[in-house]
């Protein structure tokens, strides 16, 4: 964390969690959005005006280094843990204030609101806040297994460095393709799309073993194994597998009903 631990304040895990969803989920900050995380954290009684925005840029920094997810997890418990019921329905209210800032609420900010308001116990809040809101919602897009295999790709290619450059883009792009050979490549983009929006919302365990077991279910041995060299290909379109990777690997094969070594040769694709 780039803040000294006796600095970090509950405003600090608050604008955390408001730029999770407002940044997080679409890489953008507009200044509407920064506006209103200011404006609801001078609400709270551990800022004042004059510190809201170095508050946020301090939050920012954070966000924007390795280990977003971790810090936004703790964030997440430490306000269940420290604010009251009511404080935390007063919380999601603001958040949802910040994903309306800028006139459109995201499939992905809706998403993570819905997931803080279940971690938060306060579920009907959440869903009562999304269904009274004036500013337009994002359709959510139609899931499909190609966006299950987009998940899984993102996986691989982010989960074991926290990036995701332009190489490993090219690469999922390219392996996305050759499953719907008859799609064109800006449909097979706005399922990748769709895919990073999702992992965005730091999606649970459970949401990635419904992916994985889609997949398994849904795909023959061969096109697993073909799966399989994706995941090796997409891990060495930016440099030689990792420990982490081949760690990373291992894990995935076993979940899709192998246990196959990342230096062991796979099928070429179909």
């Amino acid at each position: 964390m780039h803040t000294a631990p006796e600095t970090w304040t509950q405003s600090h895990d608050l604008a955390l969690l408001f730029l999770a969803i407002a940044y997080g989920t679409d890489q953008s900050l507009s200044d509407e959005e920064v506006e209103a995380i200011e404006t609801a954290l001078t609400t709270w009684p551990s800022s004042r005006e004059q510190e809201t925005r170095e508050i946020v840029m301090e939050a920012l920094a954070v966000h924007l280094e390795e280990g977003t997810r971790v810090d936004v997890t703790r964030a997440m418990v430490a306000l269940k843990r420290n604010l009251s019921p009511d404080e935390r329905c007063k919380a999601l209210t603001q958040a949802v204030r910040v994903a309306e800032a800028d006139g459109v609420i995201l499939a992905g900010e809706r998403d993570l609101i819905l997931k803080l308001a279940e971690a938060w116990e306060v579920k009907a809040t959440g869903a009562r806040l999304l269904e009274q809101t004036t500013a337009a919602q994002e359709a959510l897009p139609d899931w499909s297994l190609l966006h299950d295999i987009a998940l899984i790709y993102l996986v691989m290619a982010h989960s074991t460095d926290n990036e995701l450059n332009e190489y490993e883009i090219a690469a999922i792009v390219e392996r996305l393709q050759g499953w719907q050979p008859e799609l064109p490549e800006a449909d097979v983009r706005d399922v990748l799309r769709a895919a990073l929006r999702f992992y965005a919302t730091e999606p649970d365990e459970d949401a990635l073993r419904r992916s994985l077991t889609a997949i398994r279910d849904h795909l023959p041995l061969y096109q697993r194994l073909a799966l399989l060299n994706d995941l090796i290909f997409i891990a060495e379109a930016d440099s030689r597998l990792g420990q982490e990777e081949k760690r990373m690997f291992e894990s995935l094969s076993r979940a899709l009903g192998y246990a196959l070594p990342a230096d062991e040769g796979v099928v070429e694709k179909r």
